[in-house]
């Protein structure tokens, strides 16, 4: 209990604090200003009692400061646990070394008004996301949901509240706070639950005929997506409308949502978005912490990349049929996957297009979109944009995409034709922006440019009003391509360069972050992964997916050429290099410079594959995607207006029915029609190998050097001799060690935990530990090593974004009274109630 002499607040304060408990119906609530915080002094007549319903975070506070504990609670009510932490430790380490009044002021400073409801706001957007409290309860819950066998449940039966639902514990854990094997057992449940709930609807849409059975299968589908919404997620769909839907487009996503793979999946993507998202809130993305994406998601980003590049190392392609072998990652380098092979065939598309533009006597316009200040969350000077409505570069790329939609449906209904590429790429904030490099015909184009103009500038217009002038530089930027300044290439390199490797800009630095251009590409990288955005995308002319298949063709007859070269000895080479003119390959070498490797680069170099085909069109379009000519490519296609259906040579694809994991049907790419006729390009089927042996093949070896060995049953068996002994007892040895100092024994733990944990889960023994099954190896001296047991460590969180100098302020501008509610309209697709939310 506590007592003041003196603690007043302004009615503006009063006003703020009472809007934003009230908009939130009481679920945060906003700093209060004390202006005498010295002021506030134990209650000695009172004897001092614990409060109840305390984080731990909350109580490792109280114990040091029990004076301003129910001042300090709105600060950390509702913030994740990995945040709260690191803010306690500091207010903790200011309380000791320089007293009380320090360490509230920097609470009120570090997490006070404007971070405080940008926190609020963004944690609001994933209020529905499941904890893994709530999801524990609600498995447990599951195992004594059950029915009658003759009683058909309903949907009523089969919903779960998650607000309904309290969790055991004081606080329920974010689905940002989870450690992956946190996940992984979050999925394992959530797949229970859906699984049992599929059980129960099968009972309820039994039917004997085609038609029931159909309508079925619908009707579960139906109620298994309202099931998937309860938990914050959009069902998957192939098709969106619902009165063309049939049984066949849904059996499939049926399965994923029974899948535990699909869960995870989806887990982990909402997970590293909220956790981004909360990243924005706290000022981590921003010019003066780190440009573009968090620490978090930089790191994240390199680790994932590495892994794949392991992985990669670690595989061989196998032929089918001949059993050649070759390196995986030969194979990628020479693919788009390549950033230099990818920018490469970029620039060559660009040129290819302004060639295109030349030969028709268009001109080129620059233009460069960008969103709305709402969707801006930091200054680039510094400091929180106060209006920011907590949306995500996801939402920002939502919206730039609805107004490019617009606009070009408006030149569509206008009858204007153009055609040209678009690059998307962020600010220092995250928040996307689009650079367009279009091409138009003269006459029509200040039409173009108002139409483009007047939707740019459609939302929030009060913000381009400066002096009573419009001014729309802010929104949208508008440049003729002048051929005396440089090409419309020369003005898109830039953006192509500096958004996959910052290649040939050593010395160029970004007027976003002031950093070496070059150095930022990671972070770009980064940021287009994390948030799913397509940085690059060409509008108009023939798809690229065909223009590769038509150079794999080349090759194909390359690869043949090529081999019968490499079984001819050096004198045979050397007559075939002689019969060949200068124009094929350059002047000819003297014999003393022509070693076998010599003369078959340069008769390599020289090749043309032979093209045969009764329509010139197709061979003159064949041949010039081989010479990586685009202009030559679109103009052999039909021009860069030219519809899909109207193409001449298109991919031609081969369906495997029920092949993917979901018994669904895939369509892969198989050759090529060329005005209507057939042409294979995908000769040879390669399988994945590992460039090791398996681990159970080493075993193998290893067990037929000991004939006394007996043969493992399992990936957990250390070479046991009774294969029927039960599962859980090939690790409760050294399992029953560790659990019986805390009262438990390996048999009385729940099955499905146990499962999970068998599968490679960790098991959390609630004492501050986690084991898990290590699976087994070979080490460096080609040793066999058994799968044994083992605690797991955490890793600390990477806060350092938290220490870095120039936190941002709040601006100058003088605040509003009037709180703003979370903006939901940033999400198109769907129109929300009071009692709905934004899904994943």
């Amino acid at each position: 209990m506590l007592v003041t002499k003196k603690l007043t607040f302004t009615s503006q304060e009063q006003r703020a604090a009472t809007k934003a408990c009230l908009s939130f119906g009481g679920l945060c609530v906003f700093p209060q200003k004390p202006k005498e915080i010295l002021t506030l002094l134990p209650d000695t007549s009172v004897k001092n009692q614990e409060p109840d319903d305390m984080s731990i975070v909350e109580r490792k506070l109280y114990l040091v400061d029990r004076v301003n504990h129910e001042w300090r609670r709105q600060f950390f009510s509702g913030l994740p646990n990995y945040l709260a932490r690191y803010f306690a430790d500091r207010y903790i380490s200011i309380f000791k070394k320089e007293g009380r009044a320090k360490a509230a002021k920097f609470l009120t400073e570090k997490m006070g008004d404007e971070l405080q409801r940008r926190v609020s706001v963004v944690l609001y957007r994933y209020r529905h996301l499941p904890t893994y409290n709530k999801i524990q309860l609600m498995s447990e819950d599951i195992d004594q949901f059950d029915f009658d066998e003759d009683e058909a449940p309903s949907l009523g039966q089969l919903q779960f509240n998650l607000e309904v639902i309290k969790p055991k514990k004081p606080k329920s854990r974010l689905l940002a706070e989870l450690e992956l094997d946190e996940l992984k057992d979050m999925a394992f449940k959530i797949s229970k639950i859906m699984n049992r709930s599929f059980n129960l609807l099968n009972k309820k849409y039994a039917g004997e005929t085609e038609k029931e059975i159909s309508d079925g299968l619908l009707g579960i589908y139906a109620e298994l997506s309202e099931l998937t919404l309860s938990f914050g997620f959009v069902a998957p769909c192939k098709k969106k409308n619902p009165k063309k839907r049939t049984a066949d487009d849904v059996y499939g996503d049926i399965f994923r949502m029974l899948d535990e793979k699909f869960w995870l999946t989806n887990l982990k993507k909402a997970k590293k978005i909220m956790r981004e998202h909360l990243a924005i809130a706290m000022g981590q993305v921003s010019k003066r912490a780190s440009a573009y994406c968090s620490y978090d998601c930089v790191r994240e980003h390199k680790e994932q990349q590495a892994k794949n590049w392991e992985y990669i190392q670690n595989q061989i392609l196998v032929d089918e049929e001949t059993k050649e072998e070759c390196a995986m990652e030969d194979m990628v380098l020479k693919s788009v996957s390549n950033p230099a092979i990818r920018r490469h065939e970029l620039m060559a598309r660009t040129r290819g297009c302004e060639n295109i533009a030349d030969e028709m006597g268009l001109c080129g316009l620059f233009l460069t979109l960008t969103a709305p200040g709402k969707y801006h969350n930091t200054y680039k000077h510094g400091g929180f944009i106060s209006h920011w409505s907590g949306a995500s570069p996801r939402d920002a790329q939502i919206y730039l995409n609805g107004v490019w939609s617009r606009i070009r449906a408006k030149l569509g209904r206008e009858e204007f034709r153009w055609f040209g590429i678009r690059v998307a790429e962020p600010h220092h904030d995250g928040t996307p922006h689009w650079h367009l490099l279009l091409w138009c015909k003269p006459e029509e184009r200040d039409a173009i440019v108002k139409i483009f103009v007047d939707y740019a500038t459609e939302e929030d217009k009060h913000e381009l009003m400066k002096k009573g002038m419009f001014d729309y530089s802010a929104r949208c930027d508008v440049k003729d391509i002048n051929k005396e300044h440089g090409s419309a290439t020369g003005y898109i390199a830039k953006y192509i360069s500096k958004n996959i490797d910052g290649y040939a800009m050593d010395d160029a630095v970004s007027d976003e972050t002031d950093k070496p251009i070059k150095d930022m590409a990671k972070n770009v990288s980064a940021w287009k992964s994390r948030w799913n955005i397509r940085q690059f995308q060409f509008i108009g002319g023939a798809p690229v997916t065909t223009y590769r298949e038509l150079r794999r063709l080349a090759n194909l007859d390359k690869a043949a050429y090529m081999s019968i070269l490499h079984s001819q000895k050096r004198e045979g080479l050397l007559a075939t290099y002689r019969d060949m003119t200068e124009n094929d390959m350059g002047p000819h070498l003297p014999n003393t410079m022509l070693t076998k490797p010599v003369i078959m680069k340069r008769l390599g170099d020289a090749y043309k594959p032979t093209i045969k085909h009764e329509s010139n069109s197709v061979v003159q379009t064949m041949e010039s995607a081989d010479e990586g000519n685009w202009q030559g490519y679109v103009m052999g296609q039909g021009g860069p207006f030219v519809k899909r259906a109207a193409l001449i040579v298109r991919n031609a694809y081969e369906e495997l029915p029920f092949a993917s994991r979901y018994s669904e049907t895939i369509r892969k790419v198989e050759g090529i029609l060329a005005a209507g006729k057939f042409i294979k390009t995908r000769v040879r089927t390669w399988t994945i190998q590992n460039k090791v042996k398996k681990f159970d093949e080493l075993e193998a070896e290893a067990l037929a050097l000991d004939s006394s060995a007996a043969a493992p049953w399992s990936s957990v068996n250390n070479c046991t001799d009774d294969p029927e002994k039960d599962q859980k007892g090939q690790v409760s040895d050294k399992l029953s060690k560790i659990l019986t100092p805390l009262g438990k024994k390996p048999e009385s733990l729940d099955e499905h935990a146990l499962n999970a944990f068998m599968k490679g889960s960790s098991l959390n023994l609630h004492d501050g530990r986690k084991v898990k099954i290590r699976s087994g190896y070979v080490d460096e001296d080609g040793n066999l090593r058994p799968p044994e047991l083992m605690e797991i460590e955490k890793e600390p969180e990477d806060l350092r974004w938290l220490d870095f100098k120039g936190w941002p302020e709040p601006p100058n501008e003088s605040k509003t009274d009037e709180y703003q509610q979370p903006n939901l309209s940033i999400f198109p697709e769907y129109e929300f109630g009071d009692d709905e939310w934004p899904l994943i």
